[in-house]
């Protein structure tokens, strides 16, 4: 989808407490050999807060990053990956009730780890429609806690993170312009999480899931076919990144930052990109891998890192990708357009 007058006003994030996963090794919690092998060092916790009051602090960091009105938010969407504290519950409108208020539509995107990026997609052509001083509100939230879930062994290749993000879009100029984004899918691969089966009720909660089991049961069914499973799922990455590229006039080589999810370097996509002339160092591994996966979070924490951090200026293009259960992608091209208060001044 290319877009010509969809801005960023803002970006507000709060995540849990930085922990070494070193230690996490030594207590026999992570495994060493999937340690070294991810090359993550460090994940973030949140040992007292709930997903929404999580996304709570993120949207009141957001709002007062830019000069937007409550009032003028049309829409809000907010996307998760694991339990957000209740069962049978709406966490967007409680979201909504402590920060913007308002009659707005607060709606979930549940599209797992692509699930920030999904809402990016839906935001933009509902946002394009509206009147010049509309403004979509797009939250992220997950924490990832015992009993229900283990950060270290729930999923292969990541160590989960807890955060949550806040993104405000407007028609308004902001500090970006989001060129293009586009969602994409192979539903032929929802099986992989799936499992062998149907259940009549929800995880119970009373110890951690264990997707790793439904991948294998997956996989035996399969094993002529693995590497073309593989290569499907990594090039789906690369490939919705190249249509989102297009979309915005931008070529590769031209882009400064790519925004990936925080995976481990196990994941097969690493490759895929340094195929494509993406290598670690143009990425947010640095950043990532300090971070854990934060669920539907990860784009929009990492470019606001990039910004805050002033490692991209005005002028530069940014992509941001994902991969989600389903499978989903989503990618989106942005353009750096000013330096916003709350950021530093770029070196």
């Amino acid at each position: 989808m290319r877009l010509k007058d969809v801005h960023i006003a803002s970006i507000g994030v709060h995540l849990g407490r930085s922990v070494d996963l070193a230690e996490a090794v030594a207590a026999g919690r992570y495994d060493e050999a999937e340690y070294t092998a991810n090359g993550l060092v460090r994940a973030v916790v949140a040992e007292d807060e709930f997903p929404a009051d999580m996304a709570v602090t993120a949207v009141r960091q957001a709002m007062d990053r830019c000069p937007v009105d409550p009032a003028d938010i049309r829409l809000m969407l907010h996307a998760s990956l694991f339990f957000q504290g209740q069962d049978m519950w709406t966490p967007a409108s409680y979201i909504q009730r402590y920060t913007i208020g308002g009659a707005a539509p607060s709606i979930e995107v549940d599209q797992k780890s692509s699930g920030g990026t999904a809402a990016l997609g839906l935001a933009v052509s509902y946002l394009s429609n509206c009147d010049p001083d509309s403004a979509v509100l797009i939250t992220t939230a997950d924490r990832f806690g015992e009993p229900g879930w283990d950060r270290f062994r729930s999923e292969s290749g990541t160590v989960m993170g807890d955060g949550a993000t806040a993104t405000v879009l407007t028609r308004r100029p902001g500090f970006a312009r989001v060129l293009s984004t586009v969602l994409t899918a192979d539903p032929t691969l929802e099986e992989m999480y799936r499992g062998d089966g149907f259940k009549t009720a929800a995880h119970s909660g009373d110890k951690p899931m264990d997707l790793r089991r439904r991948k294998k049961a997956f996989m035996r069914g399969r094993m002529l076919e693995l590497e073309q499973i593989s290569l499907r799922i990594a090039s789906g990455v690369g490939d919705c990144m190249r249509t989102a590229l297009e979309e915005a006039d931008t070529k590769l080589d031209d882009v400064s930052r790519v925004v990936l999810p925080n995976i481990g370097l196990t994941v097969r996509w690493w490759s895929v990109l340094k195929e494509m002339g993406v290598e670690r160092d143009r990425t947010s591994w640095d950043w990532g891998r300090t971070i854990g996966h934060l669920g539907a979070g990860d784009q929009f924490a990492g470019l606001e890192h990039l910004v805050r951090q002033g490692q991209v200026r005005p002028g530069d293009r940014v992509v941001l990708a994902a991969s989600g259960h389903g499978f989903n992608w989503g990618a989106a091209v942005v353009e750096i357009l000013d330096t916003p208060d709350w950021a530093a001044t770029p070196a």
